[in-house]
């Protein structure tokens, strides 16, 4: 009689451990590392520069003049469309690094859900990284120095490393 409750138990105990690990395996591979160190151009440049200087390896079909994300005003900033591209690139330059920690804090409040599957976000003081999977896109969002950086599209992982090893290459 006692030996079956305490196999009962030591069952129930086994499977309550199975599912705890299967959980942390997963969310420990989904989420817990960084994407990347982001990179950003150097101060020096204008919004227009800090697209353009991206053409030279995307060819740029489209840019102008943007002041948000949806329905987040992020202030005066610059987008662009690439070719073979799907998605858009942001970008937003700020006086200082608290003012584009600010942006990147309203924005990551305005489309965070840590429920989502696909979702990350770390603040380090000087640099702060921000993904998401939306309904049928992906959100990149990063800031470091005095700028702010959005991508949001599908399948754009690889243009958002182009574009971070672009930025890494310019400010050597």
């Amino acid at each position: 009689m006692y030996l079956e409750r305490y196999e009962r138990i030591f069952k129930g105990m086994k499977k309550a451990v199975i599912i705890a690990v299967s959980l942390l395996a997963i969310l420990s591979l989904s989420s817990c590392a960084v994407p990347f160190i982001p990179e950003v151009p150097p101060s020096s440049y204008s919004l227009e520069a800090a697209i353009n200087v991206i053409a030279g390896k995307y060819y740029l079909l489209d840019s102008g003049p943007v002041e948000g994300f949806g329905d987040v005003n992020l202030g005066d900033g610059w987008y662009a469309t690439f070719a073979d591209v799907d998605g858009i690139l942001l970008v937003f330059k700020y006086n200082s690094v608290d003012e584009a920690k600010e942006k990147w804090d309203v924005i990551t409040k305005r489309y965070g859900n840590p429920l989502k599957l696909k979702y990350f976000k770390v603040s380090m003081g000087d640099y702060g990284i921000f993904t998401i999977r939306l309904d049928k896109s992906d959100l990149y969002v990063w800031y470091r120095d005095d700028w702010l950086i959005v991508v949001n599209g599908d399948n754009v992982e690889k243009f958002v490393r182009d574009v971070n090893n672009i930025y890494k290459t310019i400010k050597r």
